[in-house]
């Protein structure tokens, strides 16, 4: 096992495109500049690929995402796992252990999320620490269109009207209140992301480092995607950030609250940032909100604001090389969304 080289670069594309077909390689290869020699966090020596050879055949590959990582008081050396695919006739001998450990073995915390049913079973058998799933929400803004879409035109408004009215008195939603904090969009963060990130780190057990460079390269810079940017400012200080976007998907406008981030302490900035995301949400149409959160203060927000929890999907696993059982024990104090990694891409 060792470092991808440059040259390596076709070969690995054309055995993307064996494993996972034309349509995926072609975006991979569009994001590919982006995601892995344009992030803040990848150094001189290039992207953390490894790759499993035999002789001078290339076997497969293990991509990561290196990111700063708070851990327990601390910044570590830490990445996402990510693409990992391997020829059909190296496939059950164990490659993809070794590919797995190569990865882990070079940075102090390895992080697992979103994984597949395949992936997720060889790190439990890898001894990963299985911390997930990360927690599911879900809001409907238009019940009508929610049962228009399950039960058709003709029942969805009655059935959608009385969804509404059952989901108000089950689900009641946090009136907005004044609270001295101005919330406005932006095209790209701004340099006062450094101080709030150095002001807030601390009060978070787990969470990967939110400054400027790695705001704007995530988002602002993503090539796959068009996020919507906000800024929380009590007076001139900014206290928080938020990040959103919606879409149609399968007949029905989705809204993603992607990121919000905030001090944990701060429910004013954070009550603020969802309510303006859910006001843009219902100025567009979106029928139902969705977001993921491991943080247990957004998620209490998520619920005051009447979001569901649901089945979630997101599966998550790490593995530690540095001291890890007061982190692992504080789950509640992480700070993991559906930005994290590369789930929204």
């Amino acid at each position: 096992m060792e470092r991808r080289r440059a040259s390596d670069a076709e070969e690995l594309f054309r055995l993307y495109e064996d494993v996972f077909g034309i349509a995926l390689t072609e975006g991979s290869r569009r994001r590919w500049r982006w995601q892995y020699l344009e992030n803040p966090s990848t150094t001189a020596d290039g992207p953390e690929i490894w790759v499993a050879r035999e002789g001078e055949r290339l076997l497969g590959q293990y991509a990561s995402l290196p990111v700063r990582l708070q851990w327990g008081g601390r910044e570590v050396r830490s990445s996402w796992g990510m693409d990992v695919f391997l020829r059909g006739d190296a496939r059950g001998k164990g490659i993809g252990a070794q590919l797995f450990t190569a990865w882990s073995d070079h940075v102090e915390v390895a992080l697992g999320l979103g994984l597949t049913p395949s992936s997720y079973g060889l790190f439990r058998k890898l001894r990963y620490h299985d911390v997930g799933p990360v927690p599911f929400f879900q809001k409907i803004l238009d019940p009508v269109a929610v049962a228009r879409r399950r039960v058709g035109a003709a029942l969805g408004w009655p059935l959608g009207k009385g969804l509404g009215l059952a989901l108000r008195l089950l689900h009641p939603e946090q009136e907005p209140a004044a609270r001295g904090v101005d919330v406005r969009r932006v095209t790209s963060f701004s340099a006062d992301c450094d101080t709030l990130w150095e002001r807030c780190k601390d009060a978070y057990a787990m969470c990967v480092r939110r400054d400027q460079a790695y705001l704007n390269w995530k988002y602002a810079a993503c090539p796959m995607r068009s996020y919507e940017l906000r800024e929380a400012r009590k007076d001139s200080l900014l206290t928080g950030i938020a990040v959103s976007r919606h879409e149609d998907y399968k007949g029905l406008h989705l809204g993603w609250l992607i990121d919000v981030f905030a001090d944990p302490a701060d429910r004013d900035t954070r009550q603020a940032l969802i309510e303006d995301v859910l006001a843009g949400f219902r100025a567009s149409g979106v029928a139902r909100a969705q977001a993921f959160s491991m943080n247990a203060a957004l998620a209490g927000e998520l619920r005051r604001y009447g979001f569901r929890p649901a089945r979630s999907p997101m599966q998550f696993c790490v593995r530690t090389r540095v001291p890890s059982d007061t982190v692992l024990q504080d789950l509640g104090r992480w700070h993991v969304c559906f930005g994290d990694s590369d789930m929204d891409r």
